[in-house]
């Protein structure tokens, strides 16, 4: 599956590559006539930046990860509170998958339906910025959709102090970070948009004691009866608990539910997951 990732992100960049190459080019034919070397300079800090932010895409693992990787990484320099990955479910939910430092929604209710810079962004299809109170200080959150095929389904938050360096991408290099998150979230098990089904949401708290166990078990690879001998029950009782698990998760596998589970912290920190 991480060569899949691998093979993924080498793809968008090297689409990323060859836009920001034929850009370059357009720039540099009019470079003598209104843009200036200065301008230049901007694109190529553009296209670092661009391709570094798709590398920490492809570096993590789940969205707590990708937080922390975004928050403490240079590219955004000194200023940043904290950031906040958001999946848009199929029912129009805005629902956090990961976090890292401040965050500026501790609402998990937040919808599609309401006006909130995530559904600013989903809109515009480009990064949206407003003044927020957190903590009791007046700060900044961009934030900037995901997508997939054209479609959102999701957002990353960055809060951050006034005063702090804010890059804006330009068109293309935006579209290949919001086609690269897209891809993300599809790597870490989470495909909002995927299905029509009528399927229900994921949610931790229905999960019994019992269901997140084999929820544990699953991600360490053993089969419904091995699961069923050392929890001495019974394999058809296990099956069962398997279907419950896969509809509190919204999903339709093993894998997905496993995946899911990891995105959503379910499993213990660490875990060797060998599904």
């Amino acid at each position: 599956m991480f060569e899949h990732r691998k093979c993924l992100y080498a793809l968008v960049l090297s689409g990323v590559i060859w836009r920001l190459s034929l850009h370059m080019k357009n720039i540099l034919d009019n470079l003598s006539d209104q843009w200036g070397l200065g301008k230049c300079m901007d694109i190529q800090v553009d296209i670092d930046h661009t391709i570094r932010i798709i590398g920490l895409f492809a570096a993590s693992s789940n969205g707590n990860e990708l937080c922390r990787r975004l928050a403490s990484d240079p590219v955004f320099g000194p200023g940043t509170l904290g950031t906040q990955l958001f999946a848009l479910t199929n029912t129009g939910r805005w629902q956090v998958l990961g976090s890292y430092g401040k965050v500026a929604y501790q609402d998990d209710r937040l919808t599609q339906f309401e006006e909130n810079v995530l559904t600013m962004t989903a809109r515009s299809r480009s990064i949206e910025i407003v003044q927020l109170e957190v903590d009791g200080v007046l700060v900044e959150v961009s934030a900037n959709v995901l997508l997939r095929d054209d479609l959102p389904v999701g957002a990353l938050l960055r809060t951050y102090t006034a005063d702090a360096f804010a890059w804006s991408p330009q068109n293309g290099t935006l579209r290949a970070i919001q086609d690269s998150g897209g891809l993300f979230m599809d790597s870490i098990g989470y495909k909002t948009v995927a299905s029509t089904q009528n399927i229900k949401e994921a949610s931790p708290e229905d999960l019994t004691e019992r269901q997140a166990q084999i929820l544990v078990d699953m991600a360490h690879g053993k089969t419904n009866l091995v699961i069923a001998q050392e929890m001495i029950l019974s394999e058809s009782t296990i099956k069962q608990e398997s279907v419950r698990i896969f509809r509190s998760l919204g999903v339709g596998t093993r894998q997905q539910a496993v995946l899911k589970a990891r995105t959503l912290g379910l499993l213990p920190d660490g875990i060797e997951i060998k599904v």
